[in-house]
């Protein structure tokens, strides 16, 4: 987490509050300090000085905030440092006013005059790119806006084409800790369940309810956006209520042909996922398929979930075919 000192005027407070809120919102990278508050006898040289031990120092300026002089003893030391300082300043502008130009220059400036919005979200990639030790990106595209407001400014849920999904993923990466783009469509819940755990790093060996609520727990806690790719199953018990945004593609992009074998089956479980195993046994088992080595697995995973009950009644498939017992007489 980056420690973010705020220094700005009373008459900017709300804003430094809505600032505060967005970052945030949108980005786990980062830790408010709430004393940026320029006091009485202060100027904003003076309040930002006392920010100096936050990673991040930002100066919100504008004329409620400006001081009356900007002696270079005083700010220089500020702003001149390199990449390997201890604390990193930059300047938000939000009212045109009188400063020194050299303030105008790098990515440290924030010219929200115009636009406060766009200005954030450049401010929010800053942070992010010194947490990630890269340089921002700072794209844009204005046909992109419904995705950034409702997915990237603040956790969201929304549907987009296939196409508008993979340019969004692309740009806003930054804005995010992961991108977890997951093909959907023609696979059951288990199955999707089981690449997002996968993708997770997570070892999904319960029923799958239980997959499905360690996935919302873990997605709920971080900033991800999870791509859903055209799911034609419902898929709420995966959904996460907290950090995470969720973007559905209405058409699918990327589709796999996914194999329903013994062979498969048995691979799941040797990777742990038991949810996926369990749901290809059971086809098999009703298919006819090698009926007592479907049983024999079945029982094994039953076991280890606890389902002692369903477990015996396996066992009943599992012994020699009526033809064997009777070669046995």
């Amino acid at each position: 987490m980056l420690s973010v000192f705020l220094a700005h005027s009373a008459a900017d407070a709300p804003f430094a509050e809505e600032l505060s809120a967005f970052l945030e919102a949108g980005c786990d990278a980062v830790s408010l300090a709430r004393d940026g508050l320029i006091k009485p006898g202060q100027d904003l040289l003076r309040a930002a000085e006392t920010g100096q031990s936050a990673d991040i120092l930002i100066l919100l300026l504008s004329p409620a905030s400006n001081p009356p002089r900007w002696p270079r003893e005083r700010w220089e030391p500020l702003f001149a440092r390199n990449q390997e300082a201890d604390t990193r300043s930059a300047v938000f502008l939000l009212e045109e006013c009188v400063f020194p130009a050299l303030l105008r220059r790098g990515l440290s400036f924030f010219d929200a005059t115009a636009d406060r919005l766009p200005a954030m979200r450049r401010l929010k990639r800053w942070l992010l790119g010194i947490r990630l030790g890269a340089s921002p990106a700072m794209t844009f595209s204005p046909d992109l806006e419904l995705l950034y407001s409702a997915l990237a400014d603040k956790p969201g849920t929304l549907t987009a084409s296939g196409a508008m999904a993979g340019r969004f993923a692309h740009q806003a990466a930054r804005d995010f800790e992961a991108v977890l783009w997951i093909p959907a469509h023609g696979r059951t819940l288990a199955q999707i369940a089981g690449e997002l755990g996968s993708r997770l790093q997570m070892t999904l060996d319960g029923p799958l309810e239980d997959n499905c609520r360690r996935i919302r727990d873990v997605l709920s806690s971080q900033r991800c956006l999870l791509i859903l790719d055209a799911p034609q199953v419902p898929v709420d018990p995966l959904l996460p209520s907290g950090r995470t945004s969720v973007l559905f593609t209405s058409e699918p992009v990327h589709i796999v042909a996914d194999v329903r074998s013994l062979a498969v089956a048995r691979s799941l479980v040797t990777a742990r996922r038991f949810a996926e195993a369990d749901e290809i046994f059971r086809e098999l088992l009703n298919s006819g398929v090698e009926p007592q080595s479907c049983a024999r697995e079945l029982v094994w995973i039953c076991e280890h979930w606890d389902r002692i009950e369903e477990a015996n009644d396996l066992r009943f498939l599992t012994g020699p075919s009526p033809a064997e017992q009777l070669r046995l007489f």
